[in-house]
């Protein structure tokens, strides 16, 4: 995930003229207003004419191009261009291609962290499709700006050859353990999951107890590597027998492919961030976006999300597995403060060595 004042940085001067966001906001705002098979003919008529849209995100290419067939199979006269590239760079990309007028993504999907920069730049507009009703509250912008697409769920994995079930951690306190010392891997930009975690064990425990467990976790000389996937490959492969924090959905795929690789919920609880979807304010193609980010949050697009493996944000398509734990959200406060959890990470954790 982006450090936010990497990008701040390039930001003064970047704001677009607001007029074509004002026209495709407009737009969007008329389509709302239509229902039924009013708003599916004007929304039909529109995408017809346009022919395709393009959609920037973050999402695995093979994610990315479940949905865009399935898409494809109810729309086939639409063309959908992907663009697809880690979060920090997707963001960097946008606002390039913003500050020189040639941004072209007509939908956007990122983590939460990138679309709250986005917005505050106007770079994403208000859309209000008729499948948001069937989302929490928590699962999408209070102002309209996106709606919650998965979200990515941090567990501890393991690798069963080398760790039995019954010996896997279970608290956080356990990764403390001697056992473990020098066998632990860590992302060196696990960011997201640090800030959760700490917040968690800050309330739990007080902050000085809390600073003083990941002070003695960082003593248990932490097998660093930059990556979530490489990680998950070298877990799999026996190179260390833990990973402090792996996206369940990859352990998932792993398993189902036979590698011998399984997780545990640390505390009983997940610390979790969203990765939603928007629609740009400057985009030339606002109805076949609009369909898209319509399929997206349909049941049939969480459906696949959750073939995928990843952890849809639509209630009625659940993920049996995670149902027995608590999620911890990635909170505004965190977002608001998110530079100085980098910050923190980077002086306790030392992962440039």
């Amino acid at each position: 995930m982006v450090r936010v004042s990497a990008v701040l940085l390039i930001l003064l001067g970047l704001l677009p003229g607001l007029a074509p966001a004002q026209t495709r906001e407009a737009t969007l705002q008329a389509i709302a207003r239509l229902r039924g098979g009013e708003r599916e003919a004007k929304l039909l008529g529109g995408a017809r004419k346009e022919g395709g849209l393009v959609w920037y995100s973050s999402a695995d290419a093979d994610d990315a191009l479940a949905l865009t067939q399935k898409f494809q199979e109810q729309y086939p006269f639409l063309r959908v261009e992907h663009f697809r590239a880690p979060s920090e760079k997707v963001l960097q990309r946008i606002l390039m291609e913003s500050r020189a007028k040639a941004f072209k993504a007509d939908v956007i999907s990122l983590p939460e962290i990138e679309l709250n920069i986005l917005t505050k730049q106007n770079l994403v507009s208000r859309y209000e499709s008729p499948e948001q009703d069937a989302y929490p509250l928590e699962m999408k912008d209070p102002r309209g700006y996106w709606n919650g697409m998965y979200i990515s769920a941090w567990v501890l994995a393991y690798n069963t050859k080398l760790v039995p079930r019954e010996a896997a951690p279970r608290t956080y306190r356990d990764l403390l353990d001697p056992r473990w010392k020098g066998g632990i891997a860590l992302d060196t930009e696990a960011f997201s999951w640090f800030a959760t975690s700490l917040r968690y064990l800050d309330k739990r425990d007080g902050r000085d107890a809390a600073l003083e467990y990941f002070k003695k976790l960082a003593r248990q000389e932490i097998q660093f590597r930059k990556g979530h996937s490489l990680i998950a490959q070298l877990l799999a492969a026996g190179e260390f027998p833990l990973a402090a924090e792996l996206q369940v959905h990859a352990v998932e795929r792993l398993k189902a492919h036979g590698a011998p690789v399984d997780w545990t919920a640390l505390d009983g609880v997940i610390p979790v961030h969203r990765i939603g979807i928007a629609l740009t304010s400057t985009g030339s193609r606002p109805h076949a976006a609009a369909l898209f980010y319509d399929f997206i949050l349909s049941r049939t697009g969480m459906e696949t999300i959750k073939r995928r493996h990843r952890v849809p944000t639509r209630p009625d398509v659940t993920v049996p597995y995670l149902q027995p734990y608590r999620l911890l959200p990635f909170e505004a406060r965190a977002m608001d403060e998110f530079d100085g959890y980098v910050s923190l990470f980077r002086e306790i954790f030392k992962p440039g060595g």
